[in-house]
């Protein structure tokens, strides 16, 4: 195994604990950082790298459906 596979395998890691972690404290911020880092070397790993600019979208949306909403009333 190469040493970047094994540093995208942390990479994987990190992201879903970062994510676990925003899903916690309700952070869009965390889960947003968590799911680019999560989905980028697994985009990598199948071989779609030409996704790869899309990757931000997808977290954006993934971190703001995973954000509880709150309600005033």
């Amino acid at each position: 195994m190469s040493l970047l596979n094994i540093s995208f395998v942390i990479l994987i890691v990190i992201g879903l604990l970062l994510f676990v972690y925003g899903l916690q404290k309700n952070s869009q911020l965390s889960m947003f950082f968590g799911g680019v880092a999560f989905l980028s070397p697994i985009f990598y790993f199948i071989g779609w790298t030409s996704f790869l600019p899309l990757i931000a979208p997808i977290a954006l949306v993934i971190s703001y459906f995973g954000k509880k909403k709150i309600n005033l009333t």
